[in-house]
């Protein structure tokens, strides 16, 4: 399969439940279904090379197919292209949709930025184009316990209150412990 046919296959299952779909972060969500599949098969997804760009791992001919858009939403896929997806790549393309779909391209390119990661073991910096070799994602992936980031937690407390018309946060009438 070619990494082309593997971004129309994500963008025809998120494009109807996603506007963000940006040629960077279809390269990112391309670069963790690669990870993902290479530590359950042993083999890569796609033959394409992923390279170490500023902005995180990119596959030239995706990058390429896809840079008219430039930071604007793709909008478009080819349904037949999708429709000829091998299950177990279906099935990785979908949980890594599932699992990072949710993420802004900024905080995907911050994930593969993490230091030790194939893209870091490889940049040069200075718009360098370093190919990531597929033996440092397929060992960076069977060894990541989990590569999403931490979930901020709130407590109830952290959302006690309002801010009046000069930015003073007041406080419910039951916190007012009559000290001035």
């Amino acid at each position: 399969m070619t990494a082309t046919a593997a971004a129309n296959y994500l963008l025809y299952i998120m494009c109807d439940a996603f506007d963000d779909l940006t040629n960077m972060k279809i390269n990112k969500l391309l670069y963790f279904a690669q990870g993902y599949y290479l530590r359950k098969y042993g083999s890569p997804l796609f033959d394409n090379a992923i390279e170490a760009w500023d902005h995180g791992p990119v596959v030239p001919e995706v990058y390429s197919a896809y840079k008219g858009y430039g930071d604007r939403p793709i909008k478009e896929y080819n349904e037949d292209m999708a429709a000829r997806i091998a299950p177990e790549a279906e099935a990785i393309l979908y949980d890594v949709a599932r699992k990072y779909g949710r993420y802004t391209a900024s905080a995907l390119r911050n994930m593969t930025h993490v230091v030790g990661s194939p893209w870091d073991q490889v940049y040069q910096g200075n718009h360098s184009h370093t190919e990531i070799p597929l033996t440092a994602i397929r060992k960076y992936f069977a060894e990541a316990e989990d590569l999403t980031p931490a979930e901020k937690r709130f407590k109830a407390s952290d959302f006690i209150g309002c801010r009046d018309e000069d930015g003073i946060l007041v406080l419910p009438k039951e916190w007012d412990d009559g000290e001035v």
